[in-house]
């Protein structure tokens, strides 16, 4: 039988703890940047629009190249095309961590509608409003509005979003 060395088993579980640690703080940097949205924690949403449907809102990262701003306003709503239209509701930089929202509509989707969003946040929140409309031809998609919240390390604490139809220059 082998003697194994009090030295040996301290030095091995000195790099267990260690690597304990380092996981659980690999796993932190993750939960900083979190609502914890996998299950839907911190996002709230409203609104019913008939053909639009609220599917999920999830962390990530801005993609590569990273979407750009609508270009839709109340007077002027941007219009969807068939299939993925991607959207940032601030400013976007490639990489930075994100808030990712994803809304399906469908052919029945008639006229304009104004999505809503509001991020709070330790750092990289605020709000902003998206005007978008059916094409001439009605078709079926996704819209995926992308919020970049830095490169820091922040805490989001809520995401509130609301879809409502809109009538001519203005909503209600």
């Amino acid at each position: 039988m082998r003697r194994i060395e009090g030295r040996t088993i301290y030095v091995a579980t000195a790099a267990t703890i260690l690597a304990l640690i380092g996981g659980f703080t690999i796993g932190s940097i993750g939960l900083t940047n979190s609502t914890q949205n996998a299950s839907g924690n911190f996002v709230s949403s409203s609104g019913a629009v008939t053909g639009v449907t609220y599917t999920s809102t999830v962390l990530g990262a801005t993609s590569n190249p990273a979407p750009s701003a609508s270009t839709g306003s109340a007077g002027a709503p941007q219009v969807v095309v068939t299939g993925a239209n991607n959207f940032c509701a601030n400013t976007c930089t490639a990489g930075d961590f994100a808030q990712i929202v994803t809304y399906t509509f469908t052919t029945s989707m008639t006229g304009s509608i104004q999505i809503s969003i509001q991020v709070t946040a330790s750092s990289g929140g605020g709000s902003a409003t998206i005007y978008l409309k059916q094409a001439g031809t009605a078709v079926g998609g996704t819209v995926v509005l992308t919020w970049d919240v830095g490169t820091s390390t922040s805490t989001l604490t809520a995401v509130t979003l609301g879809v409502q139809q809109c009538s001519g220059a203005t909503c209600p």
